[in-house]
């Protein structure tokens, strides 16, 4: 059953929150299984600066975060919003380079300022982490808790 906080945060966001990411990685790592396909996790995090501005600025951000996810995103990408200012994604692996090509353009796009209503704008530090399925776990509890960790 979904909270209605969590509700809110979806609506706000577009994302899926994180049990629907849990599901959805399910469903994705069973598909990456049959086909012996490789994924990649990503655990995408700011810097302490977000905790410097009021709510209204900080949704604000989390929605330019969001928006600039999904722009990048491909169709079999999956997205979340996991609460205070913390993203996941899950994308089938298409080469060798894919993760680092990931991060870099995530990284490179997440560095662009957030211009927020009251004229002013922000510049986030985005510190993302990563894990591969099948290389380094099978289900999302193992993969969510190494990309946090490489996060650090």
């Amino acid at each position: 059953m979904k909270s209605k906080q969590n509700e809110k945060n979806q609506f706000t966001t577009g994302l899926a929150d994180e049990a629907t990411f849990i599901e959805q990685t399910h469903d994705l790592l069973e598909f990456s299984k049959r086909t012996e396909a490789e994924a990649a996790m990503l655990y995408i995090t700011f810097d302490s600066h977000v905790n410097e501005i009021n709510q209204q600025q900080n949704d604000l951000a989390t929605q330019a975060i969001a928006k600039r996810l999904l722009a990048k995103a491909r169709d079999s990408d999956i997205y979340a919003y996991l609460g205070s200012m913390t993203f996941a994604n899950l994308s089938i692996k298409t080469g060798d380079r894919h993760t680092a090509t990931l991060v870099e353009k995530l990284k490179n796009e997440l560095a662009q300022a957030i211009e927020l209503t009251d004229g002013t704008s922000i510049k986030l530090n985005a510190k993302i982490g990563t894990a591969e399925f099948p290389s380094q776990g099978n289900f999302y509890e193992e993969l969510i808790s190494i990309a946090k960790k490489d996060c650090q």
